[in-house]
């Protein structure tokens, strides 16, 4: 089954939706979210300490290079300057967030402990100044990566742009809270579901908002709000595929766990849960 992975500019989503489902946009736009697209460029950052894809280039010389539950040092896959990207909620408004995997053959996740974080790693740096931090000059300790999503040695810069969507059809809270609209459709409502994903934007990459899923949505199976912190999608254009175009998503606790309540001014990527699966 192959997903189609648009690429994504500013749009309303509601301007999208099928006519048939036009009077019920005050009740879809009542679960919609920020979130921030990512747009991957064609050329790398013009600074270490810009956003990028297929390499961690701002490390700090003081700091130990994260390590795997053997020791080997992950692979960066990703970092953002959060300072460089429109603002989200619950997210710091500066300081640079980095996502690192394993490359082992299930790419750093654990499908039965998601949130156990020995082979990936979501590390955040709270730098307001990252230009004037001096950074690790010598990534030859680094081993050679022969298995990873993406198919080729690349860094490529990454942007973003503001955007919402409303809650999407594979989310475990959809039947309960939006799913009469399309089963009042009748036989149309299956129509209507794909031009509703679409217009909403379930695909592609995105810091924030909700996940679009290929197969299932466990969260349902657990007790804390795990909330979307970060997806990235297959992506044919950049060499970039989970498995048979699938997805991968990082979750955090939402601000309403009890956990991150008991602890003012927490880390709010101190607990991670991270995923891929196949479509």
């Amino acid at each position: 089954m192959f997903r189609l992975i648009p690429y994504f500019s500013a749009m309303n989503w509601i301007d999208q939706l099928p006519p048939e489902l036009s009077s019920a946009a005050d009740r879809l736009a009542a679960t919609a979210r920020p979130c921030v697209r990512l747009d991957i460029g064609d050329q790398a950052p013009a600074q270490r300490w810009h956003s990028c894809l297929g390499r961690v280039l701002y490390w700090p010389a003081d700091q130990a290079w994260p390590v795997d539950r053997n020791g080997r040092p992950l692979f960066g896959l990703l970092q953002l300057n959060l300072a460089d990207l429109p603002a989200l909620p619950d997210l710091p408004t500066f300081g640079i967030l980095q996502f690192f995997i394993t490359d082992d053959p299930f790419w750093g996740a654990n499908p039965l402990q998601p949130f156990q974080e020995d082979n990936f790693r979501v590390l955040y740096h709270p730098d307001p100044t990252p230009e004037t931090t001096p950074l690790l000059a010598d990534f030859s300790f680094l081993p050679i990566f022969e298995d990873l999503p993406l198919q080729r040695d690349l860094c490529l810069a990454v942007t973003g742009h503001a955007d919402t969507m409303p809650l999407p059809p594979e989310d475990f809270r959809f039947a309960k809270l939006l799913g009469d609209i399309f089963t009042d459709l009748g036989d149309a409502q299956w129509d209507a579901l794909n031009l509703y994903r679409k217009a909403i934007g379930t695909v592609g990459h995105r810091l924030g908002g909700y996940p679009g899923f290929a197969g299932a949505d466990h969260r349902s199976s657990y007790d804390l709000p795990w909330e979307l912190l970060l997806q990235l999608d297959t992506d044919p254009k950049i060499g970039l595929f989970w498995g048979d175009y699938g997805v991968a998503h990082w979750f955090n606790l939402s601000p309403t766990a009890e956990r991150r309540l008991n602890a003012p001014g927490a880390d709010p990527f101190a607990e991670i849960w991270y995923g891929w699966e196949s479509a």
